[in-house]
């Protein structure tokens, strides 16, 4: 049972892998709506002027 708690132990590449791709989603929901957000305000604009 104590390989399921959450517990940061130096050993171990899986756990910094875990950590790594759980890091990178979070990064990816977050810039990815924003970086559509920003591309149709853009695509807004150049059709404005």
């Amino acid at each position: 049972m104590s390989e399921h708690s959450h517990r940061h132990n130096k050993e171990g590449p899986c756990h910094f892998s875990l950590m790594s791709l759980s890091a990178l989603r979070r990064l990816l929901s977050v810039s990815v709506p924003l970086l559509v957000l920003w591309l149709m305000v853009w695509w807004a604009n150049g059709w404005a002027s």
